[in-house]
């Protein structure tokens, strides 16, 4: 689990120091006048908005090898994303159908950011309500999420997933 997420993690930050503007130069990166990122620690060589873009499939490449060993890592990834607000996560967890899905209604990793949800509200804390085991490698996984805002919570949602085990990787196949 812990390796997952370093990778998760460590894709993110990479992805996020190659495609934001950071124009003050504290990374060593910059925001050329033609609108190119200037990695400073390389030797001034700009990183075009096509390479950085090709960086990104690659990571969503790698991401596409990995899947959580047990029901529980699935959960706490996928609400994960929901906390950080990052599409990242529930796609790492998710089943091959279900990622060709995001990937309809978020766009592909390389043009677009995946970040789910506003500033607010925001995702406070979550419940499982139940699982329930439809056969052998399938589980029903009904989750509670608490929503706040600045002015006090905010209700709450529920969601089911269906959660299953193909060979020993588990994944989300789909969301009721």
């Amino acid at each position: 689990m812990k390796k997952l997420q370093g990778l998760i993690l460590t894709i993110f930050a990479v992805t996020l120091i190659s495609t934001s503007s950071f124009s003050k130069g504290e990374l060593g990166v910059s925001i050329s006048p033609g609108g190119n990122i200037v990695d400073k620690s390389i030797g001034n060589e700009p990183v075009t908005h096509q390479q950085s873009k090709a960086q990104v499939a690659f990571f969503q490449q790698v991401l596409d090898e990995f899947s959580p060993s047990s029901l529980e890592q699935v959960i706490d990834l996928w609400t994960k994303g929901d906390k950080m607000r990052n599409g990242v996560f529930k796609y790492s967890v998710a089943c091959e159908e279900l990622k060709g899905q995001i990937i309809k209604k978020w766009g592909k990793a390389e043009e677009s950011y995946w970040i789910i949800g506003g500033s607010s509200p925001w995702l406070d804390k979550y419940e499982v309500l139940s699982k329930k085991k439809i056969d052998k490698n399938n589980y029903e996984v009904k989750i509670k999420y608490y929503w706040e805002t600045s002015a006090g919570p905010s209700g709450s949602t529920e969601e089911v997933l269906v959660i299953g085990r193909i060979k020993d990787k588990w994944c989300v196949k789909d969301i009721r």
